[in-house]
């Protein structure tokens, strides 16, 4: 079966998706740009793995925009070429996520605000689980347009909480400013869904879904003994 015939021929871009996927890029950009500038050996002290992952996670967003762009200019048919090469970078995004995790978990300062090392483990891995989900089911809709450019959307806000806090520990700005602007992000999404389809779609309903499960497990879950011992299981090196 050829491409043109597992992909349905995606319907006329909308700028939205292109302006969001140029928002989201900007703040990769600036806040990963802002933290690597921070460092007092410069991003050049860090370990290779690093500078890997953040190629990837730039590229994912990149490929994301570039789409929507082909979609909105009616190019579907490279849309689709470079569909097959988001999967691959969509994957070595989770591979080598975990392993940061892993050389994050080990490294003995490591901590995400004031939580512990095991609860710290709890953001970045509800990062990639949620942007797991939203991208899967993205890929599973992708005969259907309309849901399958919010999912793609979806993923990459569901995954940019990292280049988020960056950005806003970088302008001296109070944490709560992560999840505003995390939610200001759906909000558009939902208001574009009720001047468009006078309804929120479903996917929009689901990625905020996951939005606030991860945030729930952030704050409880991982404070408890249990996760603790998941976390070494999971993540400890020794």
């Amino acid at each position: 079966m050829s491409s043109s015939q597992q992909y349905a021929r995606p319907s006329k871009g909308e700028p939205f998706f292109t302006f969001l996927g140029l928002l989201l890029t900007t703040i990769v950009i600036f806040g990963f740009g802002a933290s690597a500038r921070a460092l007092p050996d410069g991003p050049a002290s860090l370990p290779m793995l690093y500078h890997i992952h953040g190629f990837i996670f730039l590229a994912w967003f990149v490929f994301f925009t570039v789409q929507a762009s082909l979609i909105r200019n009616q190019r579907p048919e490279l849309h689709i070429t470079l569909g097959h090469l988001s999967v691959i970078l969509a994957v070595s995004m989770l591979i080598t996520g975990f392993l940061m995790m892993r050389s994050a978990y080990n490294a003995p300062s490591f901590s995400i605000g004031s939580n512990s090392r095991d609860a710290s483990m709890m953001f970045p891995l509800t990062d990639l689980i949620n942007f797991s989900i939203a991208f899967m089911l993205g890929l599973f809709n992708r005969r259907n347009p309309v849901a399958h450019k919010r999912l793609m959307l979806l993923s990459g806000i569901l995954i940019l909480d990292p280049a988020v806090a960056r950005l806003v520990e970088a302008i001296g700005a109070p944490f709560l400013f992560i999840p505003i602007i995390e939610l200001g992000l759906f909000a558009a999404l939902l208001n574009y869904d009720r001047v468009r389809l006078k309804r929120p779609h479903w996917t929009s309903l689901l990625g905020l879904s996951l939005f606030f499960a991860a945030m729930g497990a952030k704050l409880t879950l991982a404070q408890r003994p249990m996760w603790a011992d998941i976390a070494k299981l999971l993540f400890s090196q020794s």
